[in-house]
């Protein structure tokens, strides 16, 4: 397994659905070390309430399992998944690792 750092993630994924479709209660965790975490972006929104967003970038080893419906735990907060997270190629077209992009809504 590539390590691109020293940083262990938790991924949070809803536990599945049953046979009618409907959501199972429950998640399932799995922790991914290697990872590399930097912050992204931070604003402040306070016109009708005061709001925080946080975002990180996490750059993951190739094998790690992640979705777009995913969240990730990083540091105590709980962070949701903002888009597709993106597989990375070396120059030899080789899977080199995932960048994911998290965001984080407070207030």
């Amino acid at each position: 397994m590539s390590r691109l750092g020293g940083h262990t993630v938790t991924v949070v994924r809803p536990a599945g659905k049953d046979r009618f479709g409907d959501p199972l209660s429950g998640v399932i965790e799995t922790d991914v070390a290697g990872c590399y975490v930097q912050p992204r972006t931070s604003t402040e929104q306070t016109d009708q309430r005061d709001t925080v967003i946080t975002g990180l970038i996490v750059f993951m080893p190739p094998t790690a399992d992640v979705l777009a419906t995913d969240k990730v735990r990083w540091l105590g907060g709980l962070y949701q998944v903002d888009g597709d997270p993106a597989r990375w190629a070396d120059v030899h077209a080789r899977s080199h690792h995932i960048q994911v992009a998290l965001r984080r809504v407070e207030g």
